[in-house]
């Protein structure tokens, strides 16, 4: 046999035995190893829980929760039972009716301040109106009617006029003519805040008994004036005039009064002798 088919232990190919067939390795899932336990958080200390059969003070049956709440429980209106506040005390009844006397007695003080001290009517010249205005020579004539509105501001309490003497006069000065002293007028009352009025009605054909003719100067003056269209008059007034006042009884007070109404321009309708009050109304001062 041929020595070059002899391996290097001195077998040959035919002398060598067979392999044997591979087999197969079956290997066991092994289970990881489980994870170290995490160190505990930084912060706070773990809770300490209360050591095997210890009671602290709290029956826990009485704690143990219950089964959930239905939702309508969430939706349903709390139920308050309404209280019956019973009787007012005593105390608040006199309360009451001590806070009440107090202020009806300074109601009462407040309207009979208003009343007890009543305030004079305000007056003021409402309209005028001359006619027949003539100077020639010596002889003058006019007639003046005169609206004087009467406003009474008092509360509570009612003015009449028992009656008025008036003065009319050029300028501020010089008299033109007057009513009589015992002229009556017409019952003339103006209640509580309301407004009257006095109708005032003057005559030269009457001066002769109450004052006498002006004189050259003021004729003269008159006639300079008259020619401008404008002529300047005055009205002064004496009233004797009673205030009721009282809220459960009347008081009766008289009062005597002047009446100064001033600057009383009265425009001309050209030659004519008529004319009328330049203007808004004129308010007048009272002198008592």
């Amino acid at each position: 046999m041929d020595d070059s088919r002899r391996n290097k232990y001195g077998q040959s190919s035919d002398e060598i035995p067979e392999p044997p067939p591979p087999t197969r390795q079956y290997f066991e899932p092994q289970q990881p190893a489980p994870f170290p336990p995490l160190p505990p958080a930084m912060g706070y200390p773990p809770a300490m829980g209360y050591p095997p059969g210890y009671r602290n003070g709290y029956d826990q049956q009485r704690y143990q929760q219950g089964p959930p709440p239905s939702p309508e429980m969430y939706y349903a209106p709390p139920h308050c039972p309404r209280q019956d506040p019973g009787p007012p005390s005593s105390f608040a009844i006199l309360t009451t009716m001590i806070l009440f006397v107090f202020f009806t007695f300074i109601f009462g003080l407040v309207i009979m301040f208003l009343i007890a001290r009543p305030k004079f009517p305000i007056f003021h010249v409402e309209t005028l109106a001359v006619t027949n205005f003539s100077v020639a020579n010596d002889d003058f004539a006019s007639a003046w009617e005169i609206n004087l509105v009467v406003e009474n501001r008092n509360f509570g309490a009612n003015v009449h006029f028992d009656r008025i003497q008036s003065f009319i006069y050029f300028n501020t000065d010089d008299l033109l003519a007057s009513s009589h002293f015992d002229q009556p007028t017409k019952d003339v009352t103006v209640k509580a805040n309301e407004k009257g009025t006095i109708d005032i009605k003057l005559s030269t054909a009457d001066y002769k008994q109450s004052v006498p003719a002006p004189g050259k100067r003021v004729m003269e003056e008159m006639r300079n004036i008259r020619e401008t269209g404008v002529v300047p008059f005055s009205l002064r007034a004496f009233a004797w005039s009673q205030i009721e006042t009282g809220l459960f009884y009347t008081e009766t007070k008289h009062i005597q009064s002047r009446i100064i109404c001033e600057d009383l321009k009265v425009h001309f309708e050209g030659d004519t002798g008529n004319g009328k009050l330049n203007g808004k109304s004129k308010d007048c001062v009272v002198d008592l």
